[in-house]
């Protein structure tokens, strides 16, 4: 049984994915994550909030994984590699600059002000650090059907907002997206057995995905913090060509284009 939403959106996600129904979600979410944390590489991780008793983080390359949450799960303590802070995730005590890559998992679709913390985060992240971001479709299949048919209040109060959406947000920050992608497409987990269905819905929806339709349940952002670098202006300064010969003669030529004039110096020994 799950637990009630009042205790908080992702210790309620956590119950629901080792659920039987929740279970293959979880799984599905499990592989777009390792597939996008494989190629990113730093020296520190932060990730803010915790969905499972799993370590989702073990198989990332970031040598120093650090998980940020209001609770600590006693199951995660126990895993190797992963370093706990207790703190509120609405206010992050991390300093500013000091995050290679930072993991929200669902974080963003309980948070308050979700544009003040993407702010915070910005500020946590070195320039050209990555952010990875997952959630749920909110035209996902699996989604609506629990949204609206089975009256799931994990779904009904949670902030769902589009991939395209969270696009643009990020852009407004200053952000390039690396990649994206979508979970498979699917309307039952894989315990529920409605094959006819099932068939027919997939091969509908995978339709609609040629032309941009993604009715995958679950999606995984990166992004990476963009630096414009500055750009001088003013007089184009150069050094004096110097040009060595043989012997111990040194020839310094300098060329004024301004005037047009050429002044040469010769220095003999």
């Amino acid at each position: 049984m799950s637990k009630p939403i009042e205790h908080g959106f992702q210790p309620a996600l956590k119950s629901w994915y080792q659920s039987q129904a929740g279970h293959y979600f979880y799984e599905q979410e499990r592989q777009l994550l390792d597939s996008a944390l494989d190629n990113l590489f730093g020296y520190y991780l932060v990730q803010l909030g915790c969905i499972s008793t799993e370590n989702i983080v073990q198989n990332s390359r970031v040598n120093c994984k650090i998980l940020l949450d209001a609770e600590l799960d006693d199951n995660l303590k126990k895993q190797q590699g992963l370093q706990f802070v207790q703190a509120d995730l609405d206010y992050l005590p991390v300093g500013k600059e000091v995050a290679d890559l930072i993991l929200l998992p669902h974080t963003l679709e309980f948070a308050a002000d979700p544009h003040f913390l993407l702010r915070q985060v910005d500020s946590m992240l070195i320039p050209e650090g990555h952010i990875v971001i997952t959630g749920f479709n909110p035209i996902g299949c699996a989604v609506m059907r629990h949204r609206w048919l089975s009256g799931e209040m994990l779904f009904r109060q949670a902030r769902l907002d589009s991939l395209r959406r969270l696009k643009e947000w990020l852009s407004v920050l200053g952000y390039d997206v690396v990649a994206y992608d979508y979970s498979a497409v699917s309307c039952f987990s894989g315990k529920e057995r409605h094959p006819v269905t099932v068939k027919g819905i997939e091969w509908f929806e995978n339709g609609f995905r040629k032309v941009g339709l993604e009715f995958g349940n679950i999606y995984c952002l990166v992004a990476k913090k963009r630096v414009d670098a500055p750009k001088l202006v003013g007089l184009k300064w150069r050094m004096p060509r110097w040009r060595f010969r043989s012997g111990t003669q040194v020839s310094l030529r300098r060329k004024q284009t301004a005037t047009g004039l050429k002044r040469v110096s010769r220095l003999k020994t």
